[in-house]
């Protein structure tokens, strides 16, 4: 409350900085495009909220067990679920249910490529959780059994909306394989409806060309529809619903850019290709020095690697692009010409961005500018709260401060 009654109504040139701020007009039409997508596909949909339905994200470290029960007996049953992929990790779990009295909902970790987390279908662990898990269901069981999970974050490496849906096809597949063998083994679940829980934010983004143009810069080839559907197909032959999940999508980035897996929601240009208009999330950072005697000018920002982090971005060699917000000479391109192209802890240095052509925005002392992040969920990590404007208002009205959102912290 007392951050609304200090900020709200202020306007971003007249904030202390460095800060986080999220423009909630984008927020809102990139929500909106996901769930669109998922309710014309008959898909369910599972929201990831590290950045902006509990579900732990990856299996759980045991000691963190009683503090997520805290959690889950203020919660209703069948709030709070987790991810397995050792037998081990089940003796941990049963405290869950000796603190909030109903038992913990599990999803298996299935590896579909990422190689981060999860198993094969070849796994040895596989049927011994099956066992502990499946095979011991009943009003005393200390766990319930939900469904197969997977994670594709290799999609990240990818630069179309086609590699995008081929991996989520490919995943998809995959679940049902993993399905199909564990009701195999255990012929009383033929019947019973296991959740397959499929995505990251470009896999799951991809979705969307399915409603759009086949002539548009994301067009899929039929193929890929086809085979999309069949996997639609095949999962709900099997008495199985399918899940998609993704994180980022609200906000974007610099990250999700260069992945070109979904097309833009903005209603002035439906369909094409992903822009920085996309991206809800900047860093608003100030003008430190300008450096203009150098072999090609450069500035230093009050921002570096605690507020922006420090993760590439496969399409530029910088660690974040500057917007054209406030300048007083816009380039035509929604890029400033400025990129943040070294970095350290405290700083930042603004350097030539190499898509830049011809002349690039004058930039002078306490100027305040908007970054925006090769990985929001990093960079948001380094802040409290957000600042929330809102684009959608009038154009006198686009900078003012509306809303706070504070963040939840901790590990």
């Amino acid at each position: 409350m007392e951050l609304r009654q200090t900020l709200v109504g202020k306007r971003l040139h007249n904030v202390s900085v460095p800060a986080a701020v999220v423009d909630r007009a984008v927020v809102r039409r990139n929500c909106s495009q996901m769930l669109q997508t998922c309710e014309a596909l008959g898909l369910a949909f599972r929201p990831h909220v590290k950045t902006h339905k509990i579900l732990y994200g990856i299996p759980i470290p045991p000691s963190t067990v009683p503090r997520l029960a805290a959690i889950g007996k203020r919660l209703s049953p069948g709030s709070v679920s987790v991810l397995v992929d050792h037998h081990d990790q089940l003796q941990h779990l049963r405290l869950f249910k000796d603190i909030t009295g109903y038992p913990l909902s599990l999803f298996i970790k299935m590896d579909t490529g990422y190689h981060r987390a999860g198993l094969t279908l070849a796994s040895s662990e596989l049927s011994q959780i099956l066992s502990c898990v499946v095979d011991d269901e009943n009003d005393q069981a200390e766990t319930k059994f939900l469904g197969l999970y997977s994670h594709a974050g290799h999609s990240y490496a990818g630069s179309l909306s086609s590699k995008a849906m081929d991996l989520l096809i490919e995943e998809i597949g995959y679940l049902q394989q993993a399905s199909d063998l564990i009701k195999g083994l255990h012929p009383h679940l033929a019947n019973q409806q296991l959740t397959l829980s499929v995505g990251a934010t470009p896999t799951a983004t991809s979705t969307q060309n399915l409603l759009r143009s086949r002539d548009g810069p994301h067009a899929l080839d039929e193929r890929q529809v086809e085979a999309f559907n069949q996997c639609i197909q095949n999962v709900k032959a099997k008495h199985n619903l399918l899940e998609l999940h993704a994180g980022v999508y609200p906000f974007l980035d610099m990250q999700q850019l260069a992945t070109q897996a979904s097309p833009s929601a903005s209603e002035q240009h439906p369909g094409r290709k992903l822009s920085t208009k996309d991206i809800a999330f900047t860093i608003l950072a100030e003008v430190a020095s300008v450096y203009s005697e150098r072999e090609r000018c450069e500035a230093l920002i009050a921002a570096g690697s605690f507020a922006l982090g420090r993760e590439p971005c496969k399409s530029y060699p910088g660690w974040g692009v500057v917007s054209t917000w406030g300048m007083a000479e816009t380039p035509e391109c929604e890029r400033s010409g400025w990129q943040v192209g070294r970095i350290s802890q405290e700083h930042g240095i603004l350097t030539r961005d190499p898509i830049a052509r011809g002349d690039i925005a004058k930039l002078c002392v306490g100027q305040k500018v908007r970054v925006f992040p090769n990985h929001a969920c990093v960079a948001g990590a380094a802040f409290g709260w957000y600042l929330v404007v809102d684009s959608d208002l009038s154009e006198e009205r686009q900078d003012e401060i509306v809303d706070i959102w504070v963040r939840c912290r901790g590990w």
